[in-house]
């Protein structure tokens, strides 16, 4: 609700100024993606909740590395 009690003029302008719920809601998602040094992280707002997807990047070993090791 955007107004507090007594901040209207009169009642109907309080009511007026109320917003219902959009139908569309269960479509509307906001993701947005935060690209750190070793992974990136996936946040996906939904109107009942969120998901949060953490991905690492992928580990590359260079094939001197791996023959070395044996």
């Amino acid at each position: 609700m955007p107004c507090a009690r007594g901040c209207c003029a009169t009642q109907a302008e309080h009511y007026r100024s109320l917003h219902i719920a959009d139908p569309a809601r269960k479509q509307m998602r906001k993701v947005t993606t935060d690209v750190h040094d070793h992974h990136k992280v996936d946040v996906t707002e939904r109107w009942d909740g969120q998901d949060v997807t953490v991905k690492p990047d992928p580990i590359k070993i260079k094939a001197e590395e791996l023959r070395r090791d044996k």
